[in-house]
């Protein structure tokens, strides 16, 4: 049986980070995965035109460009166009206030709902998220004393930095550490979208020692003399002195293990959204168009970013989901096609579409039952000896693409961290 120090399930944005992390500290280790690299990270590349798997955004603040930072991956990124950015509440568009000016001359939010936004908004840097992981979102917009119109224009806030509409469910410290974000300094498009990512961390892995092998869809994992045995579905087997779980949700992780962990019972429910691509071979006059009374986003991604061909434009249309929402595929891509066109994008002049009908977007939703970011599962919760485990779902940091690439870094510094000491204890002369 082949023996190698950290094999990892998995080669998503939590297992290449935990690759290049683990690698990067003299491991040798091993990427499987029954799939192409990237995961919901992927970008599909059809005629020219790169659509991502969802509206990906790079905060700017977000715990996720620190770990890359130290990983020593960097990528050329664009601001998103936020210029002519409008939001739509009934058949009725105005202006999106983006600042003082804005938020004077938009009809979007009455008279008395700007004094209150105002008031709400004026001490966002000051917010300790982590104090308000007890409430849900809703109970929290009822403290800042959001009421009417202006609460829907924190809601629609809220939905674009969080991905997550179901605010009567998903604890509040989510929320306001991803508006903080967002208020702050922003977020960033990738150049290439973020398949590019993926390939440099593939890179970086590689570069670092790693092996990647795709196509190599793994059945189970069970204890073994001390190790732990990595079965994969084509019967061949590799011996690990630790693993790291990133295969995606808590159920796909849970599948591999002899017994589920208790601490992945009830996590808390997914988020998903509908998504339609659109890729255009001129540029509409369109930038973002964000529902502020109803859970739907459009923006341009291409340009700014480098996503289409030469005088082409890449626009992404979005409607966020609760988890107990499960629309018919025609009338969601029905939904989407309307709005695209209302905004200025019309799919009838797109030559390239591509509709995911229901894409999870965050496997877990921290919820105040479970005490929020905090109460999420840590990277040694899977429970046998030597199994770590990573993923959007996992450990206190980050939301999103932040909590994927932050348990990355821990669980792979973790498996590293544990084999230098494991080894420390053995005699030089009978190693």
């Amino acid at each position: 049986m082949e023996q190698v120090d950290v094999v990892i399930v998995g080669a998503g944005l939590a297992g290449l980070t935990a690759a290049a992390a683990a690698a990067g500290r003299g491991r040798s280790v091993v990427v499987l995965d029954g799939q192409a690299p990237g995961g919901r990270a992927r970008t599909d590349v059809v005629r020219g035109f790169r659509f991502n798997r969802g509206a990906h955004a790079l905060y700017v603040g977000g715990v996720g460009n620190s770990v890359l930072d130290r990983l020593g991956v960097h990528l050329p990124s664009v601001l998103p166009p936020l210029k002519g950015a409008r939001g739509r509440r009934g058949d009725r568009l105005g202006m999106l206030p983006a600042g003082p000016l804005s938020l004077a001359r938009t009809d979007l939010v009455s008279a008395k709902g700007k004094v209150r936004l105002v008031r709400a908004l004026a001490g966002a840097r000051r917010w300790r998220p982590a104090t308000l992981a007890d409430r849900t979102v809703s109970t929290w917009f009822d403290e800042l004393g959001l009421d009417g119109d202006e609460r829907d224009l924190v809601a629609m806030l809220t939905r674009t930095a969080t991905y997550v509409a179901d605010h009567e469910v998903a604890s509040a410290d989510v929320a306001a550490g991803q508006l903080q974000l967002a208020l702050g300094a922003g977020v960033r498009y990738l150049h290439g979208g973020w398949g590019r990512l993926i390939d440099e961390l593939a890179t970086k892995a590689a570069r670092a020692g790693a092996e990647l092998r795709a196509g190599a869809a793994v059945s189970r994992i069970e204890p073994e003399a001390g190790r732990t045995s990595v079965h994969a579905a084509d019967g061949r087997a590799l011996l690990a002195r630790q693993v790291i779980l990133a295969s995606g949700p808590p159920k796909a992780c849970a599948a591999l293990l002899e017994e589920s962990p208790t601490a992945w019972t009830d996590a808390g429910p997914e988020a998903a959204a509908a998504c339609l691509d659109l890729g255009f071979d001129h540029v509409p006059d369109v930038t973002v168009v964000l529902g502020v009374d109803r859970p739907v986003y459009l923006i341009r991604h291409a340009p700014p970013a480098d996503l289409a061909p030469p005088g082409g434009s890449v626009v992404h249309a979005m409607r966020y989901l609760t988890a107990d929402e499960h629309p018919e595929p025609g009338a969601g891509r029905a939904e989407l096609t309307d709005y695209a066109k209302v905004a200025g994008a019309d799919p009838a002049d797109a030559v390239e579409q591509r509709y995911l009908h229901r894409m999870v977007v965050c496997s877990v939703v921290p919820t105040p039952q479970r005490g929020g970011l905090a109460g999420r599962p840590g990277i040694s919760s899977a429970g046998p000896p030597g199994v770590l485990v990573a993923g959007d779902w996992v450990g206190p940091e980050g939301h999103l693409a932040d909590a994927a690439l932050a348990s990355g870094e821990a669980a792979g510094r973790t498996a590293a961290r544990a084999l230098d000491e494991g080894d420390r204890t053995i005699p030089t002369a009978s190693r």
